[in-house]
């Protein structure tokens, strides 16, 4: 949806919808902000104004606002209110902020998981709400993607890509997008999925990869992709919306700061897809 054509009432809606699925009990605790709180908003931008954006000197290209609303067992999930592929169009969904660090042999490890796997179930509660009350989320990217595909077609370019990417309306829309610019496409939902295709033939030229995903996160694959010698040298493209770096990822070829426009995607996979090595005499 532009943003000259989202109002205060589509996000007072969203956060009413948010609230309702995540904090069920009206007789307990609630978040800390709620629907009533934007009352006095007048126009989307001031409402915008109260919601956090992105400090750091990795600040996506496009635009992202979240609002912290937690939920009933886990406080730090957030309405996400941002542009994604196509310039100007916003869409919500639901960040559910856990991609911490704990490990297996952590002694918090059972409950951890646990409460990772409500917070997903939460998040496709909520969006689902919300797309059935016609408030634009990650289905309509998919769609509008999938339209602009039919108008983007390009010659093939002689690469097979893996997209993976948890939000599965997303990874549909990208490759729509980037089948239209003349790629092989295959995509994933998951990291164990797509590790059990990287053991299998043909090999991708490139892997774009989600760095937060449930089963398997995006940095375990590609820990798993550089210690296997099949493996090593495949370009990967780590996509994130956490605030992380190159540092703390080392084994990535490129890292992409999501929410991004696809013409930076294309454009950085046509410089990558270039300085892959090639084989011997090819």
């Amino acid at each position: 949806m532009r943003l000259e054509a989202l109002t205060p009432n589509h996000l007072r809606r969203a956060i009413a919808t948010y609230v309702r699925e995540a904090w069920p009990d009206p007789h307990g605790p609630r978040p800390r902000v709620t629907e009533h709180d934007f009352e006095d908003a007048q126009d989307i931008r001031s409402m915008l104004a109260r919601f956090e954006r992105p400090r750091d000197k990795q600040r996506p290209s496009l635009d992202r606002y979240t609002l912290r609303l937690g939920n009933a067992r886990y406080p730090f999930m957030k309405l996400v209110v941002q542009e994604y592929l196509v310039d100007r169009e916003y869409f919500l969904s639901v960040d559910t902020h856990d991609d911490l660090e704990v490990q297996p042999d952590s002694p918090d490890w059972v409950a951890w998981k646990e409460i990772k796997e409500h917070n997903l179930a939460l998040k496709r509660r909520i969006e689902e709400a919300w797309a059935k009350e016609g408030l634009p989320t990650h289905c309509d990217l998919r769609r509008m993607a999938q339209d602009l595909a039919h108008t983007e077609k390009e010659a093939s370019k002689r690469a097979r890509l893996l997209v993976v990417d948890d939000e599965s309306d997303v990874c549909e829309g990208l490759g729509a997008l980037l089948r239209s610019r003349g790629y092989e496409v295959e995509c994933f939902y998951d990291g164990q999925t797509v590790w059990e295709r990287l053991q299998q033939e043909p090999l991708p030229d490139l892997l774009l990869l989600d760095y937060a995903m449930p089963r398997l996160g995006g940095d375990e694959v590609l820990k798993r992709v550089r210690s296997d010698v099949r493996l090593a040298h495949l370009p990967v493209l780590l996509a994130t919306a956490s605030s992380i770096d190159l540092e703390r990822v080392p084994r990535a070829s490129g890292l992409l700061r999501k929410p991004y426009p696809r013409e930076v995607l294309f454009a950085l996979l046509g410089q990558m897809l270039e300085r892959r090595p090639r084989p011997a005499g090819a």
